[in-house]
């Protein structure tokens, strides 16, 4: 089983290299890595000429947007299974061999597999994640799945396409977030099984480890984006309300803590899912 993993990077350079380490030690050495840069100077291509003959890279480059360097990347795939790392993500050293194992045998009717996202500490960041194994669904899907978490079959990938180049970091408009979820909602509705284990973890710095200037605003972004996909999917009003009222929940939790920046994020998370699904725009 070949994997082909797409990066989008911009702006960094020693969590890019913290993540070409771990795809260097992989148990399953069968993988290209579709490397798609956005910088202005060099900085990756000399990281790719040191790692070059340690794994195969694909070198490309692309406009600004997430969203915009993944449908690059898409184009170059050679792979059987498609996965999206985050340039500041890294992979255990049996990550592809797990999923390898999973789409060979118990899951070999599975279209892909999703899993968590951990820190260094192995524990849980970028939000909640469901315990059991599940098949993801619409409802379940905001706990099941992230860009990096991701694994899917490339006739799956390719019945949907391309990520909407409206949604995700540096697209340039108002949803910051989302496309990643949009684009397995699109895997679902095609008919795909899609499954989810919580013993395949990814690894990921906690981005709101600090509530400051920028949390807030990747929190209004973010937000936007989730609202965005709510919309851009039909979900049905209940659950729009359902998903806004946890971090209005949250935040009246916070405020009478004292955690008065705990409460702002939550009350711009909050706000900021509804201003995404009302623009219709």
């Amino acid at each position: 089983m070949k994997f082909s993993l797409i990066v989008a990077t911009l702006g960094r350079s020693a969590e890019l290299e913290r993540l070409f380490n771990s795809l260097a030690v992989q148990t399953h050495q069968d993988f290209e890595l579709i490397v798609v840069d956005q910088n202005a100077d060099d900085r990756v291509e000399t990281l790719v000429e040191r790692f070059k003959y340690l794994i195969q890279i694909v070198y490309l480059r692309s406009e600004r947007g997430l969203s915009r360097a993944r449908n690059v990347g898409l184009q170059a795939v050679r792979g059987d299974v498609v996965a999206f790392p985050d340039d500041d993500c890294w992979y255990r050293p049996d990550v592809l061999e797990f999923v390898a194992l999973k789409l060979t045998t118990t899951e070999a009717a599975s279209a892909g597999l999703t899993g968590a996202s951990v820190d260094g500490d192995d524990k849980p960041s970028q939000g909640r994640w469901a315990t059991s194994p599940l098949t993801v669904n619409r409802y379940n899907i905001w706990t099941c799945a992230t860009s990096y978490t991701i694994f899917l079959r490339t006739d799956a990938v390719r019945a949907v396409g391309r990520f909407d180049e409206q949604l995700g970091v540096g697209s340039g408009s108002r949803w910051g977030a989302g496309e990643e979820v949009n684009f397995l909602l699109g895997v679902i509705d095609a008919g795909f099984q899609v499954h989810y284990e919580p013993s395949l973890r990814v690894c990921h710095p906690e981005p709101l480890a600090v509530f400051d200037h920028k949390a807030y605003t990747r929190g209004r972004l973010y937000n936007r984006g989730f609202g965005r996909v709510l919309s851009l999917n039909r979900y049905p009003l209940h659950f729009v309300f359902y998903l806004t009222a946890r971090p209005v929940a949250a935040c009246l939790i916070s405020f009478l803590k004292g955690d008065v920046s705990r409460a702002r994020y939550c009350w711009i998370a909050a706000t900021n899912r509804m201003l995404g699904w009302a623009d219709r725009r």
